[in-house]
């Protein structure tokens, strides 16, 4: 679990070096959950999933899974880092109680300079991704279940 505390530190500067505009919506959220490598793939029908830390206030709090289920138009297999940002204290309730539904509207901001800045949350929630590796025609994070553990 170290590792995983100091891999997720490792990748959120990483991507606040890409993005300096993430430190703002870091600093203005009541919490947030890094997964530093995500995978994802199939065709058709696909999964994937990965191991996070969540971080309140700043302070390592606890840990994370995150699964992914999807199915209909969607091909190839990826590697991402993945941020979820909670700016609402009720979000970051029902996500540490098993019980935060992403809901269809949901999608996630590919990181790029500046655009954190714009970014738009739904339900108390928003999504940075910073690619790794690979391509996969879907953006959506609608079917993503995320667990804490404390």
């Amino acid at each position: 679990r170290a590792d995983l505390v100091r891999n997720a530190q490792h990748t959120v500067a990483r991507m606040e070096a890409k993005d300096p505009s993430l430190r703002s919506v870091i600093d203005g959220s009541v919490g947030y959950i890094v997964f530093p490598r995500v995978g994802s793939g199939g065709l058709l029908v696909g999964g994937g999933g990965g191991k996070g830390v969540l971080f309140e206030h700043g302070a390592q709090t606890g840990f994370a899974t995150v699964e992914k289920l999807s199915a209909g138009a969607l091909a190839g297999a990826e590697r991402y880092a993945q941020v979820v940002v909670i700016r609402d204290p009720q979000a970051l309730h029902e996500i540490k109680a098993g019980r935060f539904d992403f809901g269809a509207q949901a999608s996630a901001v590919i990181l790029r300079s500046g655009g954190a800045a714009n970014v738009t949350f739904a339900k108390g929630v928003a999504v940075f991704i910073d690619p790794i590796k690979g391509a996969m025609v879907n953006a959506s994070v609608a079917g993503q279940r995320l667990r804490v553990t404390m």
